[in-house]
This record gives structure tokens, C-alpha cells and sequence, in this order.
């Protein structure tokens, strides 16, 4: 084996990059209880009333930077992440009757946790900012009371 390595290393860095790479996208499924929500709840072919991606956040604790897509649809709230970094975690729906939202202060901003079931099977955490924008979209679905401010943003930094 270490000689057919030492002979083509060209094929082994690569297939030892995908498994490591795949080892650890699937630990990190499991720990954030992707793959239980995702089971709990399937995706459903509903069209989303507003799409956010390219969001942060967290997923039973787990920090996702930049890799979520947020989908606001008339009976529920769709959460996915790029493919690329999940190639097994795929999208869940969950609906508007079994999500409840607990602001909390955070140490820079405020967050919101979405809490998944009753009881809690899983947590969604992102910032007000996101969650306001979700609840605006919802149109009366979102499970808490508004009012959402819009976030008026000014200058040039975004």
C-alpha cells in the first residue's frame, strides 16, 4: 500500500483530501442534528415567497458562516446549505406551527433561536437582522409578535 501511495501520489492526496473532506462534513451533520431535523422534516416542493442565501448562523450550535439558504414560504420556513460543504445534508421544512422564536441578546448583535419542535428537536440561531426580514416576508405566519423593523442601512459598507 505505502509503495502504491509513493507511486501515485497524483490519485492519493486527492482521494485522501474527498474522504477526509466527507468525514467531516458528516461529523459535522450529525452534531448540529442536521440529519434529525432532516429526517423529522423532509423538504416540500413549496415556492418560496422570499429566498435569503449565503446566510450565517448556527444549527444545534454548530456555526454555519455564509453557507445558508433561508427560504420564507407560505406554510412553513425551508433551511438548506450550499451543497458543497453538506454534500449530505439536504434541505428540511419545517412549518410555521413548529417553530417558536426566543430573542436573546448576543455579545455584538441580537440573535434570534428558532426552536424546532415541541419538544425542541433542533435550533436554528441567526441575527435579528435575518429573523426581522424572515418575519416581514411571512406575512402574518411568522410565529411572534412584530413589529420587524426594517434595517435601514447607511453608507457605503454593507
Amino acid at each position: 500500500m505505502k509503495d502504491l501511495i509513493e507511486l501515485y501520489p497524483a490519485v492519493s492526496f486527492p482521494l485522501f483530501f474527498g474522504t477526509l473532506w466527507l468525514t467531516i462534513t458528516t461529523i459535522l451533520g450529525l452534531l448540529s442534528g442536521w440529519f434529525q431535523l432532516m429526517a423529522i422534516y423532509p423538504n416540500q416542493t413549496v415556492e418560496p415567497i422570499l429566498r435569503v442565501r449565503f446566510q450565517s448562523g448556527a444549527v444545534g450550535g454548530i456555526p454555519m458562516r455564509d453557507i445558508l439558504t433561508l427560504d420564507v414560504c407560505s406554510s412553513g420556513l425551508r433551511v438548506g446549505m450550499m451543497r458543497v460543504l453538506g454534500p449530505f445534508c439536504r434541505d428540511f421544512f419545517v412549518p410555521w406551527e413548529s417553530i417558536v422564536v426566543v430573542r436573546k441578546p448576543a455579545l455584538f448583535w441580537p440573535v434570534a433561536v428558532l426552536q424546532f419542535g415541541n419538544p425542541v428537536v433542533g435550533t436554528l440561531r441567526v441575527s435579528a437582522r435575518v429573523a426581522d426580514r424572515l418575519a416581514r416576508a411571512a406575512m402574518g405566519r411568522w410565529p411572534e409578535v412584530g413589529p420587524f423593523p426594517e434595517n435601514k442601512r447607511s453608507g457605503i459598507f454593507r
